[in-house]
């Protein structure tokens, strides 16, 4: 089965296409948005969890005027490399670099990161943010972990379980369990949903599980270091909810309560709408 990952968007301008990179083991998938006249200074915008990179098309209304956007695609999406190992952080940022390099652009400094690649972005600005002048978080990842996933991928025990989930019919069982859960209204339906979308197929299981223990170091830390990034580097870091979210929770935006400016939007977790695009490039 293919996953939304793995072909352009719909709409995706002819221009931009798809192109790989390789640093070392780590491969990256990604395109490069190229204004009119063209650019030799671009930003770096990070999509959302089993989303395709050109998803961030619809960030380009809140670009500095005459720059281009590069896109990357996130390990264990489309031609992206995923390991069912830690990557490490600083060699992945390393690689987005060089990959930048490789196109002849130079990083502006401006970060943009969307639901998973919120979390990213976040990572990043807080071990490195002297490389950046704006990263805009919207609907970060990254902020709040239940205990499932912290036993799935911060455990031996749950790691090994994890990669045994991707063989025989682990996954059926695993759909057998959460629709039973969910008739029986143990867990809430948006949740029940949500867990169903992402156990629909063998290719889209593995996806998840490939993604996740690769990005098992790309957690950003508690909210005391960030504060204390933010106050040698103020006026950088902002982040977007949406009120209605019922993926990444407008209450989890307390984690970032004293670390920079909170916004919040009438809207789910779809904050690539263009009229929430026009919100935040217009803050009244």
């Amino acid at each position: 089965m293919a996953l939304t990952p793995d072909f352009p968007a719909e709409g995706t301008p002819p221009e931009v296409q798809r192109k790989t990179f390789a640093a070392g083991e780590i491969v990256l998938e990604y395109a490069v948005w190229l204004p009119e006249g063209g650019s030799q200074r671009s930003a770096l915008a990070l999509h959302g969890f089993s989303r395709p990179l050109e998803d961030m098309l619809a960030v380009r209304p809140l670009l500095p005027k005459e720059t281009a956007m590069v896109m990357v695609h996130l390990p264990a999406h489309g031609r992206s490399s995923g390991h069912h190992r830690p990557l490490d952080p600083a060699a992945w940022f390393e690689a987005v670099l060089a990959l930048m390099e490789h196109e002849k652009l130079t990083f502006d400094g401006t970060l943009i990161g969307y639901s998973l690649g919120g979390r990213l972005a976040l990572k990043w600005w807080s071990t490195a943010p002297e490389r950046f002048h704006r990263v805009l978080l919207m609907a970060p990842d990254g902020l709040v972990s239940n205990i499932g996933y912290r036993f799935s991928v911060e455990t031996a025990l749950g790691r090994a379980w994890l990669v045994s989930s991707t063989r025989g019919r682990s996954r059926e069982r695993m759909v057998a369990v959460t629709e039973w859960l969910g008739r029986r209204g143990i867990i809430p339906e948006h949740f029940r949903q949500f867990s169903l979308f992402h156990l629909e197929s063998a290719e889209m299981w593995n996806m998840v599980v490939d993604c996740w223990l690769s990005l098992r170091l790309f957690w950003p830390p508690g909210t005391h270091r960030l504060r204390s990034v933010a106050r040698a580097h103020p006026g950088v870091l902002e982040a977007h909810f949406g009120e209605r979210d019922k993926v990444i929770k407008p209450r989890n935006a307390q984690r970032l309560k004293g670390v920079c400016p909170l916004h919040f939007h009438p809207c789910g977790h779809g904050l690539l709408r263009p009229d929430i695009i026009v919100r935040m490039a217009s803050p009244s």
